[in-house]
């Protein structure tokens, strides 16, 4: 049983963790305009920004915010010495990748060529053979469905937005809005 003292101390110290939370940025949940393509992953766009460094990320995790799409910035936080903006969820993230299908998941469904590689591994005694029938169809499964995942992978990613990395000393709408000028715009 907790005491009245050791009650109070721990209210305190909640109480005491809420105070010191930034108060709700005036971004948050504002619609704006992106003003380039972002990538379609949470390790975003650093600003300012390196265009070689977004290309590669572009070309990775494809886009996630299209140049000229309408967007909500879903939340604005500062990490440290710089401040994350969020549009439309703010990327996806690796944590989503364990979410994926596998390749042997039946959402891929499977081939003529895998099923008849299937039944002759369930029909043959030999260990060797079956090795060699249960690596055929591994490699014959895995041909077929990586394109497949890779698709779905992408097509997950888009939904998930993207973000900004700023470096700023304050968080100041009026300097991130000045930071971020060249590639994005809030709405009035």
């Amino acid at each position: 049983m907790m005491s009245q003292g050791k009650r109070l101390w721990l209210l305190g110290g909640i109480a005491a963790g809420l105070w010191a939370q930034d108060p709700p940025h005036p971004w948050n949940m504002r619609p704006g305009r992106a003003l380039i393509d972002m990538p379609a992953d949470d390790s975003g766009v650093n600003v300012p920004l390196e265009e070689a460094e977004l290309n590669e990320r572009l070309k990775k995790y494809g886009v996630g915010v299209s140049k000229g799409e309408s967007v909500v910035v879903t939340l604005v936080k500062r990490k440290g010495d710089h401040i994350e903006v969020q549009l439309n969820g703010g990327g996806f993230t690796n944590r989503e990748l364990l979410t994926l299908p596998g390749i042997d998941s039946i959402r891929w469904g499977m081939s003529e060529e895998e099923k008849r590689i299937r039944r002759d591994i369930a029909s043959t005694r030999d260990k060797d053979r079956r090795r060699r029938l249960e690596s055929r169809y591994d490699s014959a499964r895995s041909r077929r469905v990586s394109p497949l995942r890779k698709a779905y992978e992408r097509e997950q990613r888009a939904k998930r937005g993207s973000r900004f990395n700023v470096k700023l000393r304050s968080d100041v709408a009026s300097d991130l809005e000045q930071a971020l000028a060249p590639y994005f715009a809030i709405a009035p």
